[in-house]
C-alpha cells in the first residue's frame, strides 16, 4: 500500500498590516487609556495657564477647566485645603478616573470590525461630558455649602 499523504492546513501567521485595520484596533485598545490621561493633562495645563493669568475672568475660567480635567478637586477639598499632598491625591485619582474611561472607551469602540480613534471619541465624549458636568455640579454644591453661592 502506498501511503497518503495527509496533508494538514498550515496555520496561517496573522499578518498586521503596519496601519491596517487589526493594528489600528490593537493601537486603539492599548493606548485608549493613555490618550484620555493626557488630553486630561492638557486640559489641566490650560487652565493652570488660565489661572496665572491676571485678571478674575480668566482664573475663574481657569479653575472651571482645572476641575474638569482634574474632577477629584472637590472632593480632595483644594478650594479649602491647599496642600501638596490634596494636589497630589487629586492628580493621581483623576488620572485613574481619566485612564479607566479612556479604556472602557476603547473596549467599547474595538467591538466593531472596524474601529479607530473616531470611534473612541464617540464613545469616550458621553463619558467625558458626564465626569465634566459632575465635577462641575460637585463644586457648585460645595459653593452653596460653603456660603459662596
Amino acid at each position: 500500500m502506498s501511503e497518503v499523504e495527509t496533508s494538514q492546513p498550515r496555520a496561517r501567521s496573522p499578518r498586521i498590516v503596519v496601519d491596517g485595520i487589526i493594528a489600528n484596533r490593537n493601537l486603539v485598545r492599548k493606548r485608549g487609556g493613555v490618550v484620555a490621561v493626557a488630553m486630561s493633562a492638557c486640559l489641566a495645563l490650560v487652565g493652570l495657564i488660565l489661572l496665572a493669568l491676571p485678571g478674575s475672568l480668566l482664573s475663574i475660567l481657569g479653575y472651571l477647566i482645572l476641575v474638569i480635567a482634574l474632577p477629584v478637586l472637590s472632593i480632595a477639598g483644594v478650594p479649602a485645603v491647599s496642600t501638596f499632598v490634596s494636589y497630589a491625591l487629586a492628580t493621581l485619582a483623576s488620572a485613574a478616573i481619566w485612564f479607566a474611561l479612556g479604556q472602557v472607551s476603547a473596549l467599547r469602540a474595538t467591538r466593531r470590525a472596524v474601529a479607530g480613534w473616531p470611534e473612541w471619541a464617540r464613545e469616550f465624549r458621553p463619558l467625558a461630558i458626564g465626569v465634566a458636568i459632575g465635577a462641575l455640579l460637585a463644586l457648585a454644591l460645595s459653593a452653596i455649602v460653603l456660603g459662596a453661592l
